[in-house]
């Protein structure tokens, strides 16, 4: 039996982790932008009326931004230029939490956050609390709580955000 060299599974994992969250992000994205189409002549009622009436109407506003922290110690920001930003504004972050703001919504569909190609072979990783009207974004190392304030991996590393909500 051959002998896998140490730390090979653990790159692996990691892999394919960042590649499960560029996927997700991808699956929003293309939800946001094209339509979905109804379901088939078969199935049930319920089936054929879907979207149901007051689940977005069809309207749904798209949160995205490409978060950034260009050293240690600095704040962090959203990367305009070459990325997108679309209706999220960093409001504040301290040694817990990166705490964006976005305009007041009746529902929250979904946010989706991850680490770029840099971040995700260091360990890092991210989650997203999201309240009507707030992302608050955790970040965490090898499985244990990061510090915000402390992670900066380089000027052009990134973690990435992309989220569905229903306005008001």
């Amino acid at each position: 039996m051959q002998q896998r060299p140490a730390g090979v599974g653990a790159r692996r994992r990691r892999r394919l982790g960042a590649v499960s969250a560029l996927v997700s992000a991808a699956v929003l994205a293309t939800a946001a932008v094209a339509p979905a189409a109804l379901p088939g002549d078969g199935g049930t009622d319920a089936e054929r009326r879907w979207p149901e009436p007051g689940l977005g109407g069809g309207r749904l506003r798209t949160l995205a931004g490409v978060l950034r922290q260009d050293r240690p110690g600095t704040g962090w920001y959203l990367v305009g230029g070459a990325h997108l930003v679309l209706n999220l504004q960093v409001s504040y972050a301290d040694h817990e939490q990166i705490v964006l703001r976005f305009p007041p919504a009746r529902r929250v569909v979904s946010v989706l956050c991850g680490p770029d190609e840099t971040y995700a072979p260091l360990g890092y990783s991210c989650g997203a609390s999201v309240s009507l009207d707030r992302v608050t974004v955790r970040l965490g190392r090898n499985g244990r709580p990061a510090d915000p304030t402390a992670t900066s991996a380089g000027p052009y590393a990134n973690f990435w955000l992309l989220g569905l909500v229903e306005p008001r």
